[in-house]
């Protein structure tokens, strides 16, 4: 039914064409199609990502390098060559026994748990500590824990498990990172003309600081912890040391929760030798933590990860729930970076919440003042 007064012919003209329509449909096959190529490649996309983290927290070295005259690719292979040999080093003093140590506390589970049922005395938990049913529990629960993360690495990369898997995914995030580092100028000249905009490069020269910054510092206190519970345990005498201060180092990386389980762990661990060299790695770890938090943990960061108590438990809530262990590690960079971006973004509604003025660093560009074009007179033709 017409309606009275409606022009017949103008009736589907306020329709869009069937052109629309298409261009519509082609999107959003586009978007489905790319989705589905970034998760089948997701493992060779985690790779560069974890290459980019790599080379960002590694160009403050390089840089420095090249402010006392070095060339870009000279300073890129000195700190390649202390990088492997910290690595060898590491492998040697560290790795090596560790991997020992661990094939012999599996070995070793019923006699540790005897000397730990001994400090309860006759009482229900220590007999239940000594039966061989809770030593079967045991190497349940250590089986469950390396295959629930082998299972969330595997998942999150996609690429081979094993250590054949192991060492490719690390020789080509290692190839990844020596590439990148060589051309991260070029990367951010390209991100600059890219943006077109000096606040923008400003945010992202910021989110790249941030990274860098999380990657070196966190990497510097993993290794800090790692080395100075490794020598209280040797002074302590306490079974497989070098063991225990990997497992320290490793936890030590996961925000919020990971030094308390290292050390939750070191203290059970210390508790097969004594009750006194328990409460002594009681002691050590409180006393580091302080340390750790107050006095190494400001000075490593500085500002690189300036984010919320309440934002660092979302963030590794949220990454531990996409990506495990590998992606509860991560989040914290890429929530630091984030927040950069979410903060240039929303400045101006920041600024009036906050009732203070935008900072003149994320301030919008004032608009550039139009040239007027000169005007030629011509002369009259004769």
């Amino acid at each position: 039914m017409t309606h009275p007064g409606a022009d017949p012919t103008t009736r589907g003209r306020d329709l869009p064409p069937m052109g629309h329509y298409a261009r519509a449909a082609a999107v959003v096959i586009g978007v489905i199609a790319l989705a589905l190529l970034a998760w089948t490649t997701r493992g060779v996309l985690l790779m560069i990502f974890g290459g980019f983290l790599l080379a960002a927290g590694l160009d403050p070295m390089v840089r420095n390098l090249e402010r006392r005259g070095m060339r870009r690719g000279s300073a890129v292979f000195l700190v390649v060559v202390v990088i492997v040999a910290g690595l060898i080093a590491f492998v040697v003093v560290a790795l090596r026994p560790a991997i020992d140590q661990a094939a012999e506390f599996l070995l070793a589970i019923p006699d540790l748990l005897a000397q730990l049922s001994e400090r309860f005395g006759d009482s229900n938990l220590a007999d239940y500590l000594a039966s061989p049913e809770f030593a079967d529990e045991v190497r349940g629960a250590i089986d469950n824990i390396v295959g629930f993360a082998a299972e969330g690495v595997g998942a999150v990369l996609g690429v081979l498990s094993g250590a054949a898997g192991a060492v490719f995914t690390a020789f080509t995030v290692g190839a990844i990172t020596v590439y990148l580092m060589l051309a991260l100028p070029r990367i951010k000249a390209f991100g600059g003309r890219a943006l077109g905009d000096e606040q923008r490069v400003g945010v992202f020269s910021e989110a790249l600081r941030r990274i860098g910054g999380y990657v070196t510092g966190q990497l510097g206190i993993c290794a800090c912890a790692g080395v100075t519970s490794g020598i209280v345990f040797l002074l302590l005498d306490m079974p497989f040391p070098a063991l225990l201060a990997l497992i320290v180092a490793v936890l030590d990386a996961v925000p919020q929760v990971g030094a308390t389980l290292g050390a939750i762990i070191a203290t059970i661990a210390a508790l097969t030798v004594g009750v006194g060299t328990a409460v002594v790695v009681v002691v050590f770890f409180v006393i580091y933590q302080q340390l750790e938090n107050y006095v190494i943990a400001p000075r490593v960061f500085a500002s690189a990860v300036s984010l919320t108590p309440m934002s660092v438990f979302l963030a590794v809530l949220f990454g531990g729930t996409v990506g495990g262990l590998l992606g509860a590690v991560i989040a914290l960079p890429v929530a630091a970076s984030l927040t950069v971006i979410f903060q240039y973004v929303f400045r101006d509604q920041l600024a009036q919440i906050e009732g203070r003025d935008v900072p003149e660093a994320l301030a919008p560009p004032e608009p550039r003042p139009r040239r007027r074009r000169r005007r030629v007179d011509t002369p009259p033709a004769d």
